[in-house]
């Protein structure tokens, strides 16, 4: 029981340094396009790069609930 819920809590941890790992550069690179710093293409990586950042967000989101550690599949 223990187990799981410092395996949620090291999920949901995973969930939140994801978010600040991605986006982050997001808003930067958001702000640089806006100041005409980087050409206006640059948003379909950013575009791609948030996808695949909610994706791993609510990856572990998920596992969080479900009280699974960050690198495991299944509860132990």
């Amino acid at each position: 029981m223990v187990k799981n819920i410092w395996d949620g809590l090291l999920s949901f941890l995973c969930a939140a340094v994801t978010v600040m790992l991605c986006g982050v550069p997001i808003w930067c690179s958001h702000l640089a396009i806006t100041y005409g710093i980087v050409p206006a293409w640059i948003y379909g990586v950013l575009g791609v790069f948030g996808f695949l950042a909610i994706l791993l967000t609510f990856d572990f989101l998920r596992k969080a609930i479900k009280g699974i550690a960050p690198l495991n599949e299944r509860r132990r």
